[in-house]
């Protein structure tokens, strides 16, 4: 190895690079598979966004926002429950009881067949 390192240093940087990148990337992998598999269908709780109850719940965000009325993410910064409520000037369980009928409603359709898989 020593000897193949020196004949050709640039080619084994570059793949010690390359399985460096695929063993990171192979662990955030491992890491968001086992946190997903452990927080499906979570009770909506106030510190949520709507991508979270939607990945956990396994239905597209963006149809809860438009479903449920609620404002979608700006430049990349989703709005907490909590924080859609605050701006509304309503309680955060209002908001909570409009997102948990949203997602029942899309579980029952998909349930029906009138959804995605």
């Amino acid at each position: 190895m020593i000897g193949l390192a020196r004949r050709h240093p640039v080619l084994v940087a570059a793949f010690t690079l390359a399985l460096c990148a695929a063993l990171f990337f192979a662990g955030r992998l491992v890491v968001q598979t086992v946190y997903w598999s452990q927080h499906r269908n979570e009770a909506v709780q106030p510190w949520m966004t709507i991508g979270y109850v939607g990945r956990s719940w396994g239905l597209p965000p963006r149809e809860i926002d438009a479903r449920a009325d609620l404002p979608v993410p700006e430049s990349g910064h989703p709005k907490t429950l909590q924080q859609i409520a605050d701006e509304r000037g309503i309680a955060v369980a209002e908001v909570i009881a409009l997102v948990e009928r949203t997602v029942a409603e899309m579980r029952a359709e998909r349930a029906a067949g009138g959804g995605q898989p």
